[in-house]
C-alpha cells in the first residue's frame, strides 16, 4: 500500500509482466543517449564563451522578473490543484499561505522537482504517491487528476500557440481553432460511444492478457475517470491553467529576449516551443537537449539562419533551462523540508485510512 505503483509487475498472477520491466533500462539508456546527443550537437554550434556570457547578459531586473514569474506560476498550479481536486469541499487545509493550501503547494513543488530531474517524464509517477501522502487521496483519483491536468495543459498550450503565434493570418487562426473544437467534439463523442458499449468493470483483473487491445482499454478506462469527474471541468480550473502557462511563457520569453536580442514575440515562440518539446516521447536527463531544441525551433521559425539572435538561441535556451531547473529543485527541497519540520501530528491522527483503488 505504501508503494502502489510497483504492485502490478510483482503480481504472481501475471508471470508475463516482467517483460516490460526488463525493457525499462533500455528505454532509459535510449532516452539519455538521445537527450545528451541532441544537447551535444546543439552546443557544438554554440561556443562555450557565449553560454557563459548568456548568464551575465540579462540585468538583475530581468532575472528578478523571470524568477518572480516562475514562482507565481507555482502558486497558480497549486491553486488549480485545489480546484481540480475540490480539496476545500472534502477536508480543511492544515495551513494556508496567501490563500493557498500548504499541502497542495507541497505536492506541486515536490512533483515539479521530480518531473524536472528525472528523464522520460518518470517524475510524473511521483504525483500519485505525493497526493496519497499529503492529501490522503485514493490512487485512482490521483491518477485521473494527473491525466486530466496533462490533457488540460496540452490543450491550453496549443490554444496559446494558435492565438499568439507571430505572423499567422487571422483566417488561419480561426480555422485552427475551429479544427480544435471539432476535434475535441469528435473525440468526446467517440469516447462516450465506447464507454456506452464497454461498461466499466468494478473488479480488478490482474491476470488479464497484456495484448494491445487490453492496454488501450485500460487507458480509456482511466480517461473515463478523468473526463467524468465534475470538478475537472470547473471554469476556474481552465482559467488557472491559462494564467499559469501565460505567466510562465511570458517569464521565459523575457529572459530569452534579453539574452538573444530578439523581439518579444520571437522569444515567446521559443519559450512555447521548449514547453511543447516535453510531448516528445524520449526525454533526456532533466529534459536537456529536447528543451533546447524546442526553443531553437520556435525561434528559428521567425528568424533567418544568419540572424545573430538565432546564433544565441541555444545559449539563451540553456540559461533559461538551468534557471527553471534550479528553481524547481530548490523549491521542491524547501517544500520537502518544511513539510517535515512543520508536520502537524494532530492532523495525521485525524486522517482516515488511505484507499488503494
Amino acid at each position: 500500500m505504501n508503494h502502489p505503483v510497483h504492485v502490478p509487475p510483482q503480481s504472481p498472477l501475471s508471470p508475463q509482466r516482467p517483460t516490460p520491466t526488463s525493457k525499462a533500462p533500455i528505454k532509459m539508456i535510449v532516452a539519455w543517449t538521445v537527450g545528451l546527443t541532441l544537447l551535444a550537437w546543439l552546443l557544438s554550434r554554440t561556443p562555450f564563451s557565449e553560454v557563459r556570457e548568456a548568464i551575465t547578459r540579462p540585468s538583475i531586473g530581468i532575472w528578478t522578473l523571470t524568477l518572480g514569474g516562475l514562482l507565481l506560476s507555482y502558486g497558480l498550479r497549486s491553486a488549480r490543484l485545489q480546484v481540480v481536486l475540490a480539496l476545500d469541499d472534502h477536508n480543511r487545509a492544515p495551513r494556508r499561505w496567501l490563500g493557498l493550501r500548504t499541502d497542495a503547494l507541497r505536492v506541486i513543488l515536490m512533483h515539479n522537482a521530480a518531473v524536472n530531474l528525472l528523464p522520460m517524464r518518470a517524475g510524473e509517477l511521483s504525483f500519485p504517491w505525493l497526493a496519497s501522502r499529503e492529501l490522503n487521496l485514493p490512487l485512482a483519483r490521483a491518477v485521473a487528476c494527473l491525466l486530466w491536468m496533462r490533457v488540460q495543459d496540452l490543450i491550453v498550450l496549443i490554444t496559446l500557440g494558435v492565438l499568439l503565434w507571430p505572423g499567422v493570418a487571422l483566417l488561419w487562426r480561426g480555422t485552427a481553432l475551429t479544427a480544435m473544437v471539432l476535434g475535441w467534439w469528435i473525440v468526446s463523442w467517440g469516447l462516450r460511444r465506447w464507454y456506452g458499449q464497454h461498461p466499466e468493470a468494478h473488479t480488478p483483473k490482474p491476470a488479464a492478457s497484456t495484448n494491445q487491445s487490453n492496454k488501450m482499454s485500460h487507458v480509456l478506462q482511466r480517461l473515463r475517470h478523468a473526463l467524468l469527474e465534475p470538478a475537472h471541468h470547473r471554469p476556474m480550473a481552465w482559467l488557472l491553467t491559462l494564467a499559469n502557462w501565460s505567466v510562465k511563457l511570458a517569464a521565459g520569453a523575457c529572459l530569452l529576449s534579453a539574452i538573444s536580442g530578439s523581439n518579444w514575440g520571437t522569444a515567446w515562440s521559443g519559450a512555447l516551443g521548449g514547453e511543447l518539446a516535453a510531448v516528445v516521447p524520449l526525454q533526456g536527463p532533466a529534459g536537456f537537449g529536447t528543451y533546447e531544441a524546442g526553443v531553437w525551433a520556435g525561434m528559428a521559425a521567425h528568424l533567418s539562419t544568419q540572424s545573430p539572435a538565432l546564433a544565441l538561441a541555444v545559449s539563451a535556451a540553456l540559461a533559461l533551462h538551468v534557471c527553471f531547473l534550479l528553481c524547481a529543485v530548490l523549491a521542491g527541497a524547501v517544500a520537502w523540508l518544511l513539510g517535515h519540520l512543520s508536520s502537524d501530528p494532530t492532523t495525521q491522527q485525524k486522517r482516515p485510512p488511505r484507499q488503494t483503488l
